[in-house]
């Protein structure tokens, strides 16, 4: 990263200069108005250090919040990646649930119609049983694959949450 991106961006950089250089408060901030040489001077006053040690302290710094910043970029993309990745199951998951629903009500709109041809209690009972039996069956096939499709998203939810604790680790603080 370069200064003039930290100049054009004063308002942004204010917080992570004050919490590079505690010593600053927000008036000299004010007072620098995002200019390279107006911190060094700061520092100089502030820490009463060399021009050459501001300086170098300056450089370290940019190059620090350059680096940041193009790690929280990659891990924004991280994050976005896994989210899609976990949202596409949520889908999968609720395209199954629907799937399954759809095909159970029209196996259970063929029943009243089997009881219509059956001609004693036995035979009733029998295409109850033969409904519950694939009943069962099916909810357990069904099962088996959304538990997959949730696993899948579960684990992809877990690579998030590893991601989004990377990105909340906090930074250790140098220049103080």
């Amino acid at each position: 990263m370069n200064w003039e991106r930290v100049e054009g961006n004063w308002q942004d950089f204010h917080g992570k200069v004050l919490q590079q250089w505690s010593k600053l408060t927000n008036d000299d901030l004010n007072q620098v108005k995002g200019r390279r040489d107006a911190l060094r001077g700061k520092l100089q006053q502030r820490y009463h250090m060399a021009r050459e040690a501001a300086e170098q302290q300056i450089e370290d710094w940019v190059r620090t919040v350059g680096e940041e910043s193009r790690t929280s970029a990659k891990t924004g993309e991280s994050i976005q990646s896994a989210y899609e990745h976990w949202f596409e199951h949520m889908v999968d998951m609720q395209r199954q649930s629907i799937a399954l629903m759809s095909q159970r009500m029209g196996k259970a709109m063929e029943l009243p119609a089997r009881f219509a041809e059956c001609r004693n209690p036995a035979d009733i009972a029998k295409a109850q049983a033969e409904f519950a039996s694939t009943m069962v069956a099916d909810y357990f096939e069904a099962g088996r694959q959304m538990l997959n499709v949730l696993t899948d998203a579960t684990l992809a939810g877990a690579q998030t949450e590893a991601i989004g604790q990377r990105v909340q680790r906090p930074k250790p603080r140098r220049g103080r």
